[in-house]
């Protein structure tokens, strides 16, 4: 059985990207035929895939397999539509277009096409969220729940341990202060300025040795107010963003944070909650989208950002080597979920019920988590 992937954009790290180039591996080492269709790509991509026009010369044929990664609209949204393979729908999310007002209106404009063009997806075998808050908005959006399902993120945890540090930042990093990082595309829905603000908290009221480290590739506009946000609190140098980083960067990031920071008020997952729960980094996340769903129960959920009282708890943190040990314990358990193998037996769970009339409902009972495989 051929099997196709087709996403919007392929480059590193990505979720979206490293999940479809994760399932790339496994279906080949599977024996299948896989292709990975991308509409754009850096040279990164380029490795992997081909422009999502060379997936024309498949779209006839009935008994191949066509995975779509849809996470914003995509003019390449119109091969799903109008292929002929047996057809599966991986959701990954869509930004409500509202976080994006006072900012980037294109963003708006294509988050608002991708939600409106979700209802039109409907016609397919499979549907599948990679969390089950994903899900629910499939089946809000007019999917047949019956062919619904959850097909969880496969963090890429491993490719970190297998990188060597940037020494250069962890030696500037272990300097003897402490340090609050976050992770993630620098966008509105992060809430990043909330994360700024908990800092500024703890900064001036519980602990001065401390520093906030900001990874992740902005958007430029919502950039330059929390730089005004951050020259206001006069905490400039205080406040490290670094943008876009290397894996070499990322992993010195998290082998030097003390804590992790989450404010996001819209996740449809969030992996950088798990790579923080690998390194052993106490997590501290805003209850909002999918993120308790990704926490697990692991880590320390708030529903109110009460940035007083959040400091007074990373203090408490910093004397109370018991409370975080139980912390750590528990993120590394729920590891154990979203070890390689769970994911490997759940996604060929889900491509046995097209390769094989025997494994339909198997699949789909994997599909709905009801059993690993």
């Amino acid at each position: 059985m051929r099997i196709h992937q087709l996403v919007a954009r392929l480059d590193p790290g990505d979720a979206i990207s490293n999940q479809a180039l994760s399932m790339h591996e496994l279906f080949r080492s599977w024996g299948f035929e896989s292709h990975l269709y991308a509409f754009d790509m850096d040279d990164y991509g380029k490795r992997f895939a081909e422009f999502d026009n060379r997936y024309r010369r498949f779209m006839h044929e009935r008994d191949d397999l066509l995975i779509y990664h849809f996470g914003i609209y995509c003019d390449n949204h119109r091969y799903f539509l109008e292929s002929a393979n047996r057809k599966v729908l991986i959701y990954h999310n869509i930004t409500p277009p509202e976080f994006y007002d006072p900012y980037y209106p294109e963003a708006v404009r294509l988050c608002r096409m991708g939600r409106e063009l979700m209802p039109r997806l409907k016609e397919c075998d499979l549907a599948l969220g990679d969390s089950d808050y994903n899900r629910r908005e499939l089946v809000e959006a007019g999917f047949p729940e019956e062919r619904t399902g959850v097909l969880p993120i496969n963090p890429p945890l491993n490719k970190l341990d297998e990188v060597e540090e940037d020494r250069a930042l962890l030696r500037r990093l272990q300097d003897g202060r402490t340090n609050l990082l976050f992770v993630g595309r620098v966008v509105p829905n992060k809430r990043v300025e909330d994360v700024v603000k908990l800092f500024a908290c703890y900064h001036y009221g519980v602990n001065a040795r401390s520093r906030l480290v900001i990874a992740g590739m902005h958007l430029a506009t919502y950039q330059t107010a929390l730089l005004s946000l951050t020259e206001r609190l006069g905490l400039l140098d205080k406040v490290h963003f670094l943008g876009k980083v290397s894996d070499s960067s990322l992993k010195a990031c998290y082998l030097g944070a003390h804590y992790y920071l989450s404010m996001s008020e819209h996740e449809g997952f969030c992996v950088p909650l798990l790579e923080a729960f690998h390194f052993g980094i106490p997590v501290l996340a805003y209850a909002a989208g999918a993120v308790p769903e990704t926490m697990g129960g692991a880590g320390v959920l708030f529903e109110e950002k009460d940035y007083p009282l959040l400091a007074e708890l990373l203090g408490r943190l910093d004397r109370d080597d018991l409370m975080r040990e139980r912390i750590v314990s528990a993120q590394y358990r729920r590891l154990e979920d979203f070890r390689p193998e769970v994911f490997a037996a759940r996604l060929r769970a889900v491509v046995d019920r097209f390769a094989s009339p025997a494994g339909g409902e198997k699949a789909q009972a994997a599909a709905d988590g009801r059993e690993p495989a």
